[in-house]
């Protein structure tokens, strides 16, 4: 049964029935729909709470498979990060070690990527970082093609090519496979008898008496030396190889070749003695490039691994105390 509302009115003195006015059904309309929507979005959140789309469903699944194996790709580009700097690294050392020269002048490499960056990088940067390993990928993929076809397709190998190869002493004048036998390296050095800074115009190689010493690539015989003296090179060889280069073996025992002889890369020519102006048994070696000494350890290539190679080249680069 409905309510009849009544209103009193002060011009009858009377109480009268209520009328409807359109200003009432307009709030009654209004408070329905706002009523409706309340229900409805309640009604919403309810199903949307506890059921999920196939859409939800998929991103749910990839949110764990992210969340899985992130870690490993972490790895995975730190890895791919550190050989893309690695080998840009090694380029530009074997460029200088080959052509005796500084490398073309480019940025230094650097890690573009960082651990952080990664961890904290969402669905979108993630991405855009995986690009940027690509594309650096791909740049030294290029380089490295590039490089081939030059060495693989275009350069021909002749017979002077041969004969330079092989003026280039490229081999360690003693026996030294565990690398330490290299004391003192080329340059600014300490002088075993004054004690003060002078440069040192080759490397020592500290070995027993009676080492052999060998010629570290073929060529002639160009200077012997014998002497009694306890300063100077003492007894020394010089051999020298064409294209350039020269070789001296200095503070010698023993003395194996003579004045004018070929030798051949490898050849024993002497022996570890302290002749001259040395303070213990030892071998100093210098190489002569055009000239002038030069850093032997730049030619000690042969034989070495890369790891050998860095590790013979940090013994070189010590300042230390020279025998000589």
């Amino acid at each position: 049964m409905s309510v009849v509302k009544y209103q009193y009115n002060p011009k009858t003195f009377q109480y009268e029935r209520a009328r409807v006015t359109a200003r009432d059904i307009a709030w009654y309309v209004c408070g329905l729909l706002f009523t409706g929507l309340l229900f409805s979005g309640g009604m919403i959140a309810v199903h949307d709470s506890l059921t999920e789309s196939e859409t939800e469903k998929a991103l749910l699944v990839e949110n764990e498979l992210l969340k899985k194996h992130k870690p490993v790709l972490v790895q995975q580009l730190a890895e791919v990060e550190d050989k893309l700097v690695a080998l840009e690294k090694n380029d530009r050392h074997l460029y200088a070690r080959l052509f005796n020269a500084a490398p073309p002048e480019s940025e230094p490499p650097v890690n573009t990527l960082s651990r952080e960056q990664v961890l904290l990088a969402d669905a979108s940067s993630f991405r855009q970082l995986l690009d940027v390993v690509k594309t650096r990928s791909e740049s030294l993929r290029e380089k490295s093609l590039e490089g081939n076809n030059s060495f693989g397709d275009r350069i021909r190998v002749t017979k002077d090519h041969l004969d330079m190869l092989a003026s280039v002493p490229s081999i360690q004048p003693i026996s030294n496979d565990q690398l330490d036998l290299l004391v003192s390296g080329f340059g600014e050095r300490i002088n075993p008898f004054h004690k003060g800074n002078y440069h040192h115009p080759g490397i020592d190689f500290a070995a027993a008496r009676g080492t052999s010493v060998f010629s570290t690539a073929m060529g002639r015989v160009s200077a012997v030396s014998r002497t009694n003296l306890q300063a100077g090179y003492g007894n020394y060889v010089e051999i020298t190889h064409g294209n350039g280069f020269a070789t001296r073996y200095a503070h010698l025992g023993e003395i194996s070749v003579r004045k004018g002889q070929a030798v051949v890369k490898g050849q024993v020519i002497g022996t570890v003695g302290s002749s001259g102006g040395s303070v213990a048994p030892h071998l100093h070696y210098e190489v002569i490039r055009d000239g002038e000494a030069v850093d032997p350890v730049h030619y000690l290539i042969e034989g070495l691994g890369s790891e050998q190679y860095a590790e013979l080249l940090q013994l070189g680069i010590k300042k230390n105390q020279s025998l000589d």
